[in-house]
């Protein structure tokens, strides 16, 4: 490195962006041939990837740094020289800030106001809930509610629960599996015209970056373990997930393997694969 550049710390990003134009290497040349997206590629050269988590952004930056053959000990200084400085960036108290008496009770009566208007509330809900499930109302007509419910068609996605009253109040049904309901509910909603749904399941805390064949980025962040959620969107998906062990995916119903895709518990993929070699065909032709 120069002078200049040990007086003044190079950003990663920025001194891959150097090499790269030296060598007058496209971003999209660069982003195809280690299978990353290009706009995730272009905040890491301008230093907005700070969203991303340091392990996979660390790992990203390598791929990046050998595809372009830095040697690995220069991409290890910038990458510790980043970290030094959002280290240094964090404020630290040195004792915690004092309380005014008067604060701490005026905190505390509201708790306690907010605590009794929420119990008198729950007692009202829950006692007009058992009246009504006990006594059932009645439709004009004398048209039973429950029985008005059951013949009234479904034609959209189910946001709340849609088993009985009777049934939940009974312990007929688990919570369990009215959760199951509703997924399944919300799973069978059209989709427009070209269009493909791909559901994640979550068991811990994983990374998810997702994005469409237009490039229209669809998830970029760390789900939580026990979520589940849905994505549509063009064919096809370009797929990364970091703790690939803990998440299941299926593509319009069905499963996906992730199995051949795995290495060190991330998943880095292109689905469905068949839509993806036919791309591969139209471009070399």
């Amino acid at each position: 490195m120069t002078q200049q550049q040990e007086l003044i710390p190079m950003q990663p990003g920025e001194f891959l962006k150097q090499k790269r134009t030296a060598r007058k290497i496209s971003l999209a040349v660069v982003a195809k041939a280690i299978n990353l997206d290009e706009s995730l590629l272009r905040k890491i050269e301008q230093g907005d990837a700070g969203h991303i988590a340091p392990v996979y952004r660390n790992g990203y930056i390598q791929t990046y740094a050998s595809f372009l053959e830095i040697p690995l000990d220069e991409v290890q200084k910038l990458i510790g020289q980043m970290a030094d400085e959002e280290a240094s960036l964090r404020t630290v108290f040195s004792e915690p800030p004092k309380r005014n008496p008067v604060d701490n009770w005026l905190r505390a009566s509201s708790y306690v106001l907010a605590s009794l208007l929420i119990g008198t509330l729950a007692w009202q809900f829950t006692h007009e809930a058992v009246r009504l499930s006990q006594n059932g109302s009645k439709l004009p007509g004398g048209q039973d509610e429950t029985q008005s419910a059951e013949t009234v068609p479904l034609n959209g996605p189910v946001n709340a629960s849609i088993t009985s009253l009777g049934a939940l109040r009974d312990g007929s049904v688990s919570s369990t599996e009215t959760a199951g309901q509703a997924w399944a509910a919300a799973s069978k909603a059209p989709l427009p015209q070209g269009e493909s749904r791909l559901q994640v399941s979550v068991s811990a805390d994983s990374w998810i970056e997702i994005s469409d064949a237009d490039g229209r980025e669809l998830e970029m962040d760390l789900l939580r373990g026990g979520s589940k959620k849905s994505y549509q969107g063009k064919m096809p998906f370009r797929i990364l997930i970091g703790r690939a062990s803990a998440v299941r995916l299926s593509m319009n119903g069905q499963p996906v393997d992730m199995t051949p895709f795995i290495s060190d518990d991330v998943a880095q993929m292109s689905w469905p694969q068949q839509f993806q070699a036919e791309a591969g065909k139209q471009d070399n032709n």
